[in-house]
């Protein structure tokens, strides 16, 4: 298995990374970044607002920070979340394919025009505070621990995830 990949577990009230096969640090860490938890404590209504938005993400910033050296040098997120495979189809991609760093940004781009206004932007995108929350943490993750791409599939069984 390559040791370029990180396996992210998304849940209502956390989230997880794991490492596959590195024994030099610890394989799994656990991160204040759940779907329902993130969308409950900052969105008011199924589409969020864009100051809704800001503060999510500065949540989202804060809570990262501590994973920055833990991820150095890795460029693979995997995750086998039913919201991120919902994300994959409606950019028309199969259930077993990867999202690059700028596709998830297009998306979160459509959430956040929707957000000013914008109905049709949302198109195809899953709906709900959920998704919107995932979206929000996904593109962050990609973004300020710098994976390439994001591919949607189990985790490996080498990976420690609770």
């Amino acid at each position: 298995m390559s040791h370029d990949r990180v396996f992210l577990r998304l849940a209502a009230t956390g989230a997880w990374l794991a490492l596959d096969g590195d024994e030099e640090q610890a394989r799994s860490l656990a991160l204040d970044l759940g779907t329902a938890s993130t969308a409950q404590r900052f969105f008011r209504g199924d589409l969020p607002t864009p100051l809704e938005l800001e503060r999510a993400i500065d949540h989202v910033e804060d809570e990262l920070m501590r994973a920055g050296a833990w991820t150095a040098g890795r460029s693979t997120l995997v995750t086998d979340h039913p919201l991120v495979r919902a994300l994959a189809q409606a950019e028309g991609r199969s259930s077993e394919t990867a999202l690059t760093r700028e596709v998830v940004e297009g998306l979160f781009q459509r959430l956040a025009s929707g957000a000013l206004g914008d109905p049709s932007a949302l198109r195809g995108l899953p709906a709900g505070k959920e998704a919107a929350a995932t979206l929000l943490i996904l593109r962050e993750l990609m973004h300020h621990l710098g994976f390439n791409q994001v591919v949607v599939a189990p985790p490996s069984p080498g990976a420690s995830l609770p």
